[in-house]
């Protein structure tokens, strides 16, 4: 699954980007490395624990679909497909909200609280009895949280890397076609073994791990008015234009990334929820549905490590006219591949 990148760094702060907690200190140097590769690391497992579940939703769609219904009530398949959906949306329909709570509390509270949200949302789902609950308890709480722990993945890689940083992100993305190639396999023996909600509370697991690893999103910077905040134990909310930076869109890049990116992905994710079933339902079991979330995630990760490279070596828009040129592309043939 793709996911938006940053802007890069010297975009973003012509931009005026980036006012949030630590910016009146000055842009410090990237280390380069030393507690980066623990960051990148924890970055990684978050990708993909968050898109590795969501990629594998077509396994428990199926799963979802034989519990509550039947795989032949076409009114109980599209209230299901709506779980996944809105999940899907959640977490990047949540993106604007959470890059404004990243500037004010920071990256680590942040992904920590988010991450704790994930869980209790992945855990309360487990004990439902019906499928309405889950729009809320799955589509929205757990989404949420997955939306507010993967947002800082993203921005705290600029923090500790600057000329490595298309190939750190290339390497934290590829964590999710990491998951995607093992869970898929792992959660359909799960749920042959232990049922569908012993399943999500295993998944719960992989969201525990990621709050451990939001500790890790240490700050580099801190200005003299957060010490002095920290001192007096009061909080005050910066002036409204510095929390609703409108003139980022002033930047050329920014536009071209904000408005092409959306158009790229729209429909990207259909396949994603309905291919399981589509798998099962032409081929019957003759073929394992979970090899082509296999193929796509392999072909995923490896294409992350190559242009992750590459990006390091475009200098700065370029990369983001990149990302939306390639994005298209796999839209027009995400959509050829759905007609055939």
């Amino acid at each position: 699954m793709p996911q938006p990148q940053p802007l890069p760094r010297e975009e973003a702060a012509a931009a005026g980007a980036g006012e949030g907690p630590g910016a009146g200190a000055g842009p410090a140097e990237p280390p380069e490395g030393g507690w980066g590769w623990v960051v990148m690391l924890a970055a990684m497992w978050c990708n993909g624990a968050v898109f590795g579940i969501q990629n594998s939703c077509g396994v428990l769609f199926v799963s979802m679909l034989q519990h509550f219904g039947g795989s032949e009530d076409r009114q109980m398949a599209f209230k299901t497909a709506w779980v996944s959906s809105l999940s899907m949306g959640m977490v990047f329909f949540c993106s604007p909200i959470v890059s404004i709570f990243t500037d004010l509390f920071g990256c680590r509270k942040v992904a920590v609280i988010g991450a704790a949200v994930g869980f209790v949302g992945l855990l309360s789902s487990s004990f439902v009895s019906t499928i309405e609950p889950l729009y809320f308890t799955y589509g929205v709480l757990f989404a949420c949280g997955c939306s507010f722990a993967y947002q800082p993945s993203l921005v705290i890689l600029g923090h500790y890397f600057k000329k490595r940083l298309g190939l750190v992100n290339g390497i934290v993305t590829a964590g999710s076609s990491l998951f995607t190639v093992t869970l898929p396999f792992l959660l359909r023996v799960l749920i042959d073994s232990v049922d569908l909600f012993n399943t999500l509370r295993v998944l719960c697991v992989l969201m525990f791990i990621l709050f451990l690893a939001g500790f890790t999103y240490k700050p580099l910077v801190s200005n003299a008015k957060d010490k002095d905040v920290a001192k007096k134990g009061k909080f005050r909310f910066p002036p409204e234009k510095k929390i609703f930076n409108f003139s980022v869109f002033k930047v050329m890049s920014y536009r071209i990334w904000a408005f092409g990116i959306p158009a790229a992905l729209f429909g990207y994710f259909v396949p994603y929820v309905h291919l399981m079933k589509h798998v099962k339902d032409r081929f019957g079991d003759n073929v394992r549905e979970e090899v082509l979330l296999l193929c796509l995630g392999i072909t995923s990760g490896i294409g992350r490590l190559i242009f992750g490279r590459v990006a390091d070596y475009i200098p700065g828009a370029k990369k983001v006219y990149l990302q939306v040129c390639l994005h298209m592309v796999l839209k027009e043939y995400t959509h050829i591949q759905n007609v055939f």
